[in-house]
């Protein structure tokens, strides 16, 4: 009796299976609270998608939000609500509108830009690199006015983030545009690009310059390698040199993590020290 029980139960098993694998039209994930869009830029001539989350209570609301900005939106647009989460149910924190950008697809899948759209110069063996300047005027020119005109945002408390390559293009923003974001949040960085050309962006800030008003978080891994721990380490003393009145900095180095296994710590604390008061960060 028993092994013809196991055959029933095998066969019925069988039998569910040509259902499920016959329903190919699943309705889509969706998260609550959140918006998809495609913009078209005419400055970097290419289509961004955005995905934008809004706070709880957000249509009741009569006072602006706070708005958070991340790049490498297709991969990192979860995560930024995972986190902002435990950061509102650990320290209340405010919860902000959150501006993922899209740029062509997941890192690594075909159509992805960010070699292209976060690199401030070009190489060779980088096809299209050195566009950032384009779309960082994408940024400022399109996608900011019009998060400022369509939502509740508040123009003085907006927060960038971006990790790698996307730390790269977040460094360059500080040299370029500080004056656009209160936060600049900067996730082990590439700084090492075309032999460190970042360096002259910061050096051309500090000679025309004598402030740099912004609040910057800077990370890398312990156990990264030397080409992306030492520029960071540079970039962080030299920015001490500097002593800009009202640079308020925060730079670690994370113990016993990789530039990959760091990347999900690194934007928990980040956005720990970007929304607490005071900061709340080790």
């Amino acid at each position: 009796m028993k092994p013809l029980l196991v055959l029933g139960i095998t066969c019925a098993l069988l039998s569910v299976r040509p259902a499920f694998a016959q329903n190919k039209r699943l309705p889509p994930v969706t998260i609550p609270q959140s918006q998809h869009q495609v913009m078209h830029s005419a400055y970097a001539k290419a289509d961004y998608e955005i995905d934008i989350h809004l706070p709880d209570g957000y249509e009741t609301s009569k006072t602006p939000c706070p708005v958070l900005f991340v790049v490498d939106g297709a991969n990192d647009f979860a995560p930024t609500l995972e986190y902002l989460g435990l950061l509102m149910a650990e320290y209340h924190i405010t919860e902000p509108i959150v501006v993922a950008i899209g740029d062509g697809g997941r890192i690594g899948t075909p159509g992805n830009r960010r070699n292209q759209d976060f690199t401030p110069s070009a190489i060779t063996g980088i096809p299209k690199s050195g566009g950032a300047g384009l779309f960082l005027q994408f940024i400022e020119k399109e996608l900011l006015p019009y998060i400022s005109a369509n939502y509740k945002a508040d123009a003085s408390n907006r927060t960038l983030y971006g990790y790698s390559m996307g730390g790269l293009f977040a460094t360059y923003v500080l040299f370029q545009k500080p004056q656009l974001f209160r936060n600049i949040l900067i996730g082990s960085p590439a700084l090492a690009y075309d032999n460190g050309k970042i360096f002259d962006y910061e050096k051309d800030y500090a000679a025309s310059h004598k402030d740099l008003p912004v609040h910057v978080f800077i990370e890398v891994g312990e156990l990264e390698t030397p080409e992306m721990i030492e520029p960071n380490k540079r970039l962080v003393q030299q920015l001490k040199d500097r002593n800009y009145p009202n640079l308020d900095m925060h730079s670690i180095i994370q113990n016993k993590v990789t530039h990959l296994t760091g990347k999900p710590t690194t934007m928990l604390k980040a956005l720990a020290w970007a929304y607490t008061k005071p900061h709340v960060v080790d």
